[in-house]
């Protein structure tokens, strides 16, 4: 990329910027008036137990977690129809900047944010539940295997850039499905959701909820199934959650929880771009499936130790099951891999208020242990259908990691601080027992680390309702198993110096509600990620994981989301609203630009970061009686992988594609009768937005759902 392309990229992002803050202070209301008068100031505050409306952001302080200073979204799910066989491109509408790299199968997630590493199985994002990781291995093998069902779901938040000192180390930022908690005004409620659609889908979502006394209860099951668009694209998923919450004192309360998750996918196959083109609809693998099995206890406490103390306590542990028959690229042999994963973790935090010059400050700290048993093992059959053969290799991995954090928000009138600090110490080993598939000697390696990060934000309130903010915050990428030792390469040498990846992510911005009817958000960012983890050619035609590279990622990103009939009311001085609800138009834009400026890929462009991200939309709402949703994704053309080429998939890149949605449920009798119906894909758009080396993955064309939701 040229010098004068950089310049003229960085000013346009610049005058945007401004551009939108200059129009977000010109919807300013009266209010500044206050705020001149010294008044503290505090954004909307979200409450996962309150009936009121998420707002687009998190407030400053929930609970034990300190979001001041941070760049936060949040989706509520709650307020629009219910996302079918979690559309993820549906779900993640009005967060900026998330790239879905899209499946016809459930198999995985894949998804990353501002070009920050391939989205394969979103490893280079955090993803949680209820703020519990829900990776296969949190770091040897981050990737993301299973996802609640959004019928469950109440909101899902982005943290940027201070989540590797909030929440844990990856690179990007932290994806947190909330889910939703038993009712305390309802001792039973019972909802069931059935819906069929296109290529054979059926799914259905039931729940069970209320509270008894001090103790409350959910129950949920989920089940889907569809024959896909392809042959051998049919997929099956069961899943389920339980919460029991015994309110001990009026203080004090106990979390019991358990999902399980099982899937059995099959994999159609990927195609060349000259097999896409002439039939998009090809199997080109027949007999490859794809079987989850993922099972996860947890056990929480919180405890109001005085009017300005809060204790949180979390425990996680499970078992995931990851086995998968591919028949090699000739088709002559089919390898059975399995990748089990024992694992536990807890996480204990600690909130306190304290006063000081005149203001009231917070400060939080906590601890988090997680250790992980991840044996993996590959069998060979010349029978493509078989589902055990012959041994061909035996490895154990495992990682021992614990952290201590530590932020506090220092407020002084308008203006506060945030200092946060985190220390992380992980260990990680992989031994290969045997292997067949290599001549070259079995391999035993060790990664050590001792990481410490640190981080500031700042937030400054222009007005009671309008915040300036800034973040400066560290991260890192620690290796994988794969890093350490490959079973499947006869090249790959152990690391002779390996470290971490180290990021730098800056942000500025503002963000507010200045009227009911409007909110945005909009910052400008850099990241340097330096001692990026890549391969390097030593002697003899032989490799190594490294930290020879370095990346950089600026850009822009804005939200904006109005109601038209607030709007209207708000200016003509009527109450319309009350009579048609809400009519509210949202739209956010990421503009990105990023650049490897060392190692093998220099002066090329990193994956999976395209200069433009643009998803808009309406959403209507209606009495609580209605919700009709039409949203749209436009995405520019970018790379596949990193050094740019087209390798034998046939192209180098991914296409730009525009795709749009529509979706409603209307209550037809009381609260008891709603229908839900929708169409993916609306305008047939024939598009890929998941290419890997072996080819490129088909999206889905229009298809249709339609349902019905009874609830007592």
């Amino acid at each position: 990329m040229t010098a004068t392309r950089k310049l003229k990229r960085t000013q346009m992002i610049v005058a945007l910027a401004l551009a939108a803050g200059v129009a977000a202070r010109a919807a300013e209301p009266a209010s500044a008036a206050q705020a001149a008068g010294g008044e503290t100031t505090r954004l909307p505050v979200v409450r996962v137990e309150s009936a009121q409306e998420t707002t687009p952001f998190l407030p400053e302080v929930e609970e034990t977690r300190i979001y001041a200073g941070k760049k936060t979204s949040v989706a509520d799910m709650e307020q629009i129809p219910p996302v079918i066989n979690n559309n993820h491109r549906q779900a993640y509408a009005e967060l900026p900047g998330l790239l879905v790299s899209e499946m016809t199968v459930p198999s995985h997630v894949n998804i990353n944010y501002r070009g920050l590493g391939d989205p394969h199985e979103s490893g280079f994002l955090l993803t949680l539940k209820d703020g519990m990781p829900v990776s296969s291995d949190w770091f040897g093998y981050p990737t993301v295997y299973y996802s609640p069902p959004f019928e469950s779901v109440q909101r899902v938040e982005l943290i940027r850039g201070g989540s590797a000192l909030l929440y844990g180390p990856q690179p990007g930022p932290v994806l947190n499905c909330v889910t939703s908690l038993p009712p305390r005004d309802k001792k039973l409620a019972f909802s069931t959701l059935h819906t069929a659609g296109s290529d054979g889908l059926y799914s259905t979502f039931s729940e069970l909820a209320g509270t008894s006394g001090q103790l409350g209860y959910l129950g949920n099951f989920h089940y889907r199934q569809a024959d896909g668009p392809r042959p051998n694209a049919d997929y099956g998923v069961y899943t389920g959650d339980l919460k029991l919450i015994l309110h001990q004192t009026e203080q004090s309360r106990w979390y019991l929880g358990f999902y399980g998750y099982e899937s059995d996918s099959g994999e159609a196959g990927r195609l060349t771009l000259a097999q896409y083109t002439a039939n998009r609809d090809l199997t080109t693998r027949p007999f490859d499936r794809l079987r989850v099995e993922r099972h996860v206890p947890s056990l929480g406490y919180e405890n109001e130790l005085s009017e300005d103390t809060l204790l949180s306590v979390k425990s996680w542990g499970g078992y995931q099951d990851r086995f998968s028959r591919r028949q090699n690229a000739a088709g002559t042999l089919t390898n059975l891999d399995r990748r089990e994963f024992f694992f536990g973790g807890a996480d204990a935090r600690v909130r306190h208020y304290w006063e000081a010059w005149n203001n009231r400050h917070t400060l939080t700290g906590g601890f988090v242990a997680y250790g992980a048993d991840a044996p993996r093992s590959r069998q060979r059959s010349a029978d493509l259908t078989a589902t055990s053969g012959a041994d061909r290799f035996d490895l154990d991995n495992s990682t021992l990691y614990g952290a201590f954090f530590a932020e506090n928000k220092f407020q002084f009138g308008r203006f506060a601080v945030i200092p946060a600090v985190r220390v992380e110490m992980v260990e990680m080993k992989t031994r290969e027992n045997y292997n067949l598939e290599v001549t070259r000697a079995l391999q035993d390696t060790t990664f050590t680390d001792v990481v410490p990060l640190v981080g500031v934000g700042l937030t400054y309130d222009v007005t009671a309702k309008d915040q300036l903010y800034a973040n400066v915050s560290q991260g890192y990428q620690p290796p994988q198993y794969d890093d350490l030792v490959n079973p499947t390469s006869n090249t790959q040498r152990p690391p002779s110096d390996l470290g971490v990846g180290q990021t730098w992510t800056y942000e500025l911005g503002i963000r507010g509600n200045p009227t009911p009817w409007l909110f945005y958000d909009s910052s400008l960012f850099y990241i340097d990620w330096d001692n990026r983890i890549e391969t390097t050619t030593l002697a003899g035609g032989n490799i190594e994981r490294s930290n020879s590279g370095r990346a950089e990622f600026y850009g822009w990103e804005t939200m904006i989301s109005a109601d038209l009939i607030g709007l209207f009311d708000h200016c003509a001085g009527t109450r319309h609203a009350a009579r048609f609800g809400s009519l509210s138009l949202f739209g956010n834009v990421s503009l990105l630009d990023a650049e490897f400026i060392r190692g093998g890929n220099n002066g090329r462009t990193p994956a999976y970061a395209p200069d433009y991200i643009l998803k808009t939309g309406a959403l209507w709402r209606w009495k609580n009686r209605a919700k009709v949703a039409f949203t749209g994704v436009f995405v520019g053309d970018h790379y596949w992988q990193d050094s740019n080429l087209a390798g034998a998939v046939g192209t180098d890149r991914v296409a730009s594609y525009i795709v749009w949605d529509l979706t409603a449920e209307v209550r037809l009798y009381k609260d008891i009768v709603s229908v839900v119906a929708g169409i993916n894909n609306l305008f047939d758009e024939d598009y890929y937005s998941r290419i890997r080396s072996d080819g490129i993955d088909p999206a889905p064309r229009r298809n249709f759902y339609g349902g019905v939701k009874l609830t007592f």
